[in-house]
């Protein structure tokens, strides 16, 4: 079978993650790419890892990964004959890729009118630091800098630096997104000229972040500490042969688990714990022996049972002995090592098995079969005209949704009275009055541009109206445990039975088989499964849970895999199925070490704040709590630790903003780490998000004005604004809704008594 993409072209000028990910994931799809090195090749090619002994210098694993199926093309852009040869390709694309600083396609004779000349229909999707526009978009910056100005590095140990996220993961993640712009793009009407997908890495890694600019901004208004952080709970613990991670999520999570250890006398002491009083420090010193006589296997299992989010923390090794992985067949044999596999499952357009990676020195071939330009849209809008039936629950899926209806898709958000959206209780207080599950300013983050309707699908009549609902979709989009809507008979065989041509998003944490499929879990269990904990952290600490992006990053995958399913059901008629199992996005993003461990055998170790090819680190300043990243290229003449003490002797004397001002004065990147009330400063991010149009204001029903951020690209020509309307309060469409479906007044007013429906949290 052929790709949902089968009959795209792309032409790809891009170096090292951020880029050539976008283009891997078309490649999955279908499309056919060709990547375009000049005679040196992509420097990522000797990057690693190599097999020992024998090292290929010309492609590395990383490189293979990430380049693996597409076609290669190796061209002087200081040769005439070699420019002629690219824009020839580029004329039959529909699709280039780049990801250099801003204006470098234009000294190569490529800018946007030149290739308006040359391909009118064509879309480009850049990827820079901080976009194309603004004033930022200069600025000399690197993967740990990025972090910095984004909010991603986080404070793991009150008496050490900050630290950022391991393993390169920050650079897969404006890939993902500039994947899903070029998509939407390509949906877009022709309008005779070049469309541009403008993709920030910087506002691509804010837009992963649990709304903290948000939050801070409630907290302020609370009274209490802007960015006042609480720990996870219980968080990575020390079993006898690894690490664990143990999550609490609810109040009921720390009743369990503390019923688990035998502690039940700190049943209500959890905020004090979580806080870090000295209540904290007395439960673990309880705890941690109790855990450590335990393996990781039988701490999981025991959690599980008791329906406790936990999972194992795994490295490069214990990843691919994972049962989970194992059964699902998710790493994949390539060469001399193994390497995760796609991030999306097709019940109908499978994907294949892609060829190696291209060699450097490879000829120019022209496109080896006729081009397809994607199916436009039937409004000025991407999704204008799409019906998205959204059973979503706390972020990845409603994530998802929340795109689509930016940008035209008309979404119908199902809660109940009886059980609404969990992450309605993400940031929101009790003490605040009845309506308290309205004022989350996470829910509200992710749940822009929805109609609201309530129901009790335990109900007759509920769950009559939703298969109603289902029979009209377009797009099922659901991320619940895998026995949930199977439960209530939404599963796609039944959803196919009411819409033959329906497509069915499903996002299960751990997939729809394999032994772990009904765990439970959230964002840092899939994090900790996949690897991403294990190589965040100091070298000699603990591993440490990112923030959270594993939900954002799914729904930003499960958004690719969708828009590519809708294309080929624009050519074909025929929808599908499409799973994206949570744990697999998250070790897709987190390659590098599996491949590591499976050529060499090899356990990467934590890094801190280094990175290979760079001097640099998070230092401290004359501000209390104020940190500064700082980055330049090393060429391995200096010693790190002495390098690190002497920034540091210098940093602490210095306010922040002298620092970063100093160095990039000389060309050095240099940025002050943020926090979340910092987010809407123009003296940091704030400038430069204003100028793009990133925050875009809503009026809440209740809980009034607020910036809410958008999406880290901007296509031109496209939609001006980010988002269509303000969050929903609960059951706000109710009537709305049903009288689409024909229900009369009185019809809606007997399933209100009848509490099927309602607009306020049964028993609130």
């Amino acid at each position: 079978m052929t790709g949902p993409l089968t009959g795209l072209h792309v032409v790809e000028i891009a170096t090292q993650i951020a880029g050539p990910y976008a283009a891997k994931l078309f490649v999955d799809l279908g499309a056919e790419v060709t990547k375009i090195e000049p005679p040196a090749g992509d420097p990522l090619r000797r990057w690693g890892p190599f097999p020992a002994p024998d090292p290929d210098p010309a492609c590395g694993g990383l490189f293979d990964y990430l380049n693996a199926g597409k076609r290669g093309a190796t061209l002087d852009p200081g040769q005439p004959k070699d420019v002629a040869a690219a824009r020839e390709l580029i004329a039959g694309a529909h699709l280039l890729v780049e990801n250099f600083a801003p204006g470098t396609l234009v000294g190569w004779g490529l800018g946007t009118d030149a290739l308006q000349q040359l391909n009118p229909k064509l879309v480009v999707l850049h990827i820079s630091h901080c976009g194309q526009s603004g004033p930022m978009r200069d600025r000399p910056m690197t993967p740990l800098t990025m972090q910095a100005a984004s909010g991603w590095i986080s404070g793991r140990d009150p008496d050490r630096p900050p630290v950022q996220v391991g393993a390169r993961i920050s650079e897969y993640v404006a890939g993902a997104y500039g994947a899903l712009g070029a998509l939407t793009a390509l949906r877009m009407q022709s309008v005779g000229r070049v469309r541009e997908v403008d993709v920030s890495q910087v506002e691509a890694l804010l837009s992963t972040l649990p709304y903290p600019m948000l939050m801070a901004q409630r907290m302020k208004r609370l009274g209490l500490p802007a960015n006042m952080r609480s720990a996870p709970m219980l968080g990575v613990v020390r079993a006898t042969d690894g690490w664990v991670g143990i999550n609490c999520l609810t109040g009921q999570h720390w009743l369990d688990v503390c019923a688990m250890l035998g502690l039940p006398e700190y049943g209500e002491q959890q905020l004090a714990v979580m806080l870090g009083g000295p209540e904290r420090d007395e439960f673990f010193a309880k705890a941690e022996p109790i855990l450590a006589g335990q393996t990781v296997a039988e701490i999981v299992e025991l959690s599980q049972a008791l329906r406790i989010p936990a999972a194992p923390v795994n490295d490069g090794a214990t990843v691919l002995d994972c049962p989970q992985y194992a059964e699902r067949g998710f790493f994949v044999e390539s060469g001399s090592h193994r390497r995760p596999g796609p991030p999306f499952r097709f019940s109908k357009t499978p994907v294949p098995q892609p060829r190696p990676a291209p060699r450097l020195g490879a000829t120019l071939a022209p496109w080896s079969s006729g081009g397809q330009a994607l199916a436009p849209a039937v409004g000025e809008l991407p999704f204008a005209g799409l019906r998205v039936l959204d059973l979503t629950t706390f972020w990845a899926g409603a994530y998802l949704t929340c795109y689509l209806g930016a940008f035209g898709a008309d979404i119908v958000k199902v809660e109940s009275i009886q059980r609404p959206d969990g992450h309605r209780y993400s940031g929101a207080f009790a003490y605040e009055g009845d309506d308290y599950y309205e004022r989350s300013p996470i829910w509200q983050g992710t749940n822009l541009n929805k109609r609201d309707l309530t129901l009790d699908l335990t109900s007759q009549p509920g769950l009559a109206i939703a298969r109603r609902l289902a029979a009209q979709a377009d797009v099922v989009v659901e991320n619940f445990s895998p026995r949930v809507v199977e439960n209530f008979g939404l599963d796609y065989d039944a959803l196919t039975a009411l819409s033959p041509d329906v497509i069915v998003v499903r996002m299960p944490g751990y997939g729809l088989q394999g032994p772990w499929r009904d765990y439970v879990g959230w964002a840092l269990n899939f994090e900790q499964t996949a690897g991403m904990s294990a190589v965040t952290g100091y070298p000699d600490g603990p591993p440490c849970n990112p923030q959270g992006p594993a939900d954002p990053i799914v729904g930003v995958h499960a958004g690719v895999a969708l828009l590519a399913a809708l294309e080929h059901r624009s050519r074909t008629g025929v929808g599908q199925l499409i799973e994206v199992a949570q744990i697999e996005v998250a070790a897709g993003v987190t390659a590098e070490p599996v491949i590591e461990y499976s050529m060499n055998g090899v356990v990467s170790a934590r890094q801190g704040n280094r990175q290979r090819g760079y001097l640099q680190g998070v230092y401290p300043t004359a501000a209390d709590g104020a940190w500064v990243a700082v980055s330049l290229p090393d060429d391995g003449a200096v010693d790190h630790d002495a390098f690190d003490e002497l920034v540091a002797a210098w940093t602490r004397t210095q306010r922040p903003a002298d620092i970063v001002e100093s160095l990039r004065a000389q060309g050095i990147a240099a940025e002050q780490v943020i926090t979340g009330e910092q987010m809407y400063d123009p003296e940091f991010i704030g400038a430069q998000l204003d100028a793009r149009g990133f925050y875009e204001e809503f009026e809440h029903p209740i809980t009034g004005p607020h910036r809410y951020p958008g999406w880290p690209f901007r296509i031109t020509p496209g939609p001006r604004r980010h988002h269509r309307s303000a969050p929903p309060t609960l059951g706000q469409h109710n009537a709305e809704i049903l009288r689409e479906l024909g229900l009369s007044d009185d019809d809606v007013a007997a399933l209100r008594a009848q509490r099927v429906i309602g607009e306020r949290v049964l028993n609130a």
